[in-house]
């Protein structure tokens, strides 16, 4: 396969990011059987190996920073996808437990292999709607940091994931150009779910992309009424 591994170990190192012999051949395979299995699977819309690298490996990556990831913690991947940036961070973090959640299942079904392939014993894979999911007592308040990458509008992600999110844990919004935008459009959800902005992490991929890290702390436990019936927080967001 054709593609430059120094773009991912010059872009870590500009993310203050150190990756070990394993993690990088972990990256390598993982990288290597996502292109393989979207020539029939259609798991990602990126074809181009570079170009994937940057724009799912290192993208992913961007939403790291290490006061949000706490030693043994746990952590949930929501709409995670073809596992981005869940498994990006199950190899990066093996001492976390990693929770990738999603609706289609044939995704998930391509993420368990790799799991498999990649010998990840920090991860498990749930088929849920995050509605379904979040009034769970395993799942509910439960997790140090929730990560969604260009899931929805923060007004309806937020809905979704907050509930998640642990008292003092945080909401970590992988978001595009219109960032500040959509915050302004979630005090109303955020303010309902007790939770405030701690950070806002601004930066451009390699490729000249502009994304935006919103991160977001909860400072109370999820109100009883969220997160409202599925489809409630699409339909009539809160702002």
């Amino acid at each position: 396969m054709s593609y430059d591994l120094k773009v991912l170990e010059q872009g870590c190192e500009e993310l203050g990011i150190a990756l070990n012999d394993t993690q990088k051949q972990q990256f390598i395979a993982f990288y290597e059987y996502l292109a393989e299995k979207n020539k029939v699977m259609n798991l990602t819309g990126i074809k181009d190996l570079q170009e994937s690298m940057i724009k799912n490996i290192y993208d992913s990556l961007t939403v790291y920073d290490k006061k949000y990831f706490p030693e043994q913690g746990r952590i949930l991947d929501l709409g995670t996808g073809a596992g981005f940036p869940g498994v990006v961070l199950a190899i990066l973090r093996p001492d976390m437990q990693v929770v990738l959640m999603d609706a289609i299942r044939k995704k998930l079904s391509f993420i368990q292999e790799a799991v498999e392939l990649l010998c990840l014993r920090n991860v498990e894979v749930v088929h849920s709607r995050a509605e379904d999911a979040a009034i769970q007592p395993v799942y509910r308040d439960a997790f140090d940091v929730v990560t969604a990458r260009a899931v929805k509008s923060l007004p309806v992600i937020s809905e979704w994931a907050l509930p998640f999110v642990k008292k003092g844990g945080f909401f970590a919004a992988m978001k595009g150009p219109g960032a500040e935008t959509e915050l302004g459009e979630s005090q109303s959800i955020l303010h309902c779910m007790h939770a405030s902005v701690d950070a806002v992490k601004e930066l451009t991929l390699p490729s000249g992309e502009q994304r935006a890290i919103l991160y977001i702390k909860k400072n109370g436990v999820t109100p009883t009424r969220f997160p409202r019936k599925a489809g409630e927080a699409e339909r009539h967001p809160i702002k």
